[in-house]
């Protein structure tokens, strides 16, 4: 019987001989996947900014009545670790598309990232809700909450926020929380959201919103937590860096 543990290590394999003759994007996209799946540096981020969100978290819980906050996370890479699918799909060159997406995350196999279950430990101890607002399809709602359930991250108490349509950028079910109306919210109750987490920039409240302590860089390590993720985002293919001269 070949198991899932051979199948990795032959994806390896595939890769690193691959790599004798490939390009420095390509090498530097492996190691990126490799950095998630095998580093303790990676794994002791992931803990420390959940461990930085966790006493934010309970700060904020010491200023509000029980039932009415909220954290807001992201789900690929902030929550669940897609890096087997990226390992697949690299040890092929083949690149990320829809149809192979979907069949991932209908296997349900993702695992936690270091220090979710210690950081939703925290919220619900103290008394607060969860909202995950992921841009994937909403035709994933379902396998997407049962990989939740199968890591031990999920209560019926949670909100499941996918995209709807293009219409329906985060910014919008963010707002659906905070004003207990729509599909992303406890409806009726309005909720304070008092912790945001994500692992793309993009997962994070702009100043257009109009949320206190967020919007600015100042917001992170506050309010905003940035976990880290060196497989994807917008800085693989574009310069995101804003040098203003400042440290």
């Amino acid at each position: 019987m070949i198991t899932r543990s051979f199948i990795h290590a032959t994806a390896w394999a595939l890769i690193f001989g691959a790599l004798v003759h490939a390009q420095q994007p390509t090498l530097v996209r492996e190691l990126g996947i490799k950095y998630m799946r095998d580093s303790e540096e990676y794994a002791t981020l992931a803990r420390q900014v959940y461990r930085a969100a966790g006493e934010a978290v309970t700060h904020a819980a010491t200023q509000r009545r029980q039932g009415e906050w909220a954290v807001v996370l992201d789900v690929d890479e902030t929550s669940l670790d897609n890096s087997t699918y990226q390992l697949e799909r690299a040890a092929y060159g083949l690149p990320y598309d829809d149809a192979s997406w979907g069949a991932w995350v209908a296997r349900r196999e993702a695992p936690a990232v270091p220090g979710l279950i210690g950081f939703l430990d925290v919220v619900r101890r103290s008394g607060g809700h969860v909202a995950w607002i992921t841009n994937r399809n909403a035709s994933l709602a379902d396998p997407t909450r049962d990989n939740l359930k199968a890591v031990g991250v999920w209560t019926d108490d949670d909100r499941l926020c996918p995209q709807e349509s293009a219409q329906s950028p985060k910014a919008t079910r963010r707002r659906e929380v905070m004003t207990g109306t729509g599909d992303c919210s406890w409806r009726g109750t309005p909720m304070v959201i008092v912790a945001f987490i994500g692992d793309q920039l993009a997962d994070f409240p702009t100043a257009a919103e109009l949320i206190p302590d967020t919007g600015t860089d100042a917001a992170f390590g506050f309010t905003c937590f940035l976990v880290p993720n060196s497989m994807y985002g917008r800085w693989t293919t574009q310069v995101t860096r804003v040098r203003t001269g400042q440290p």
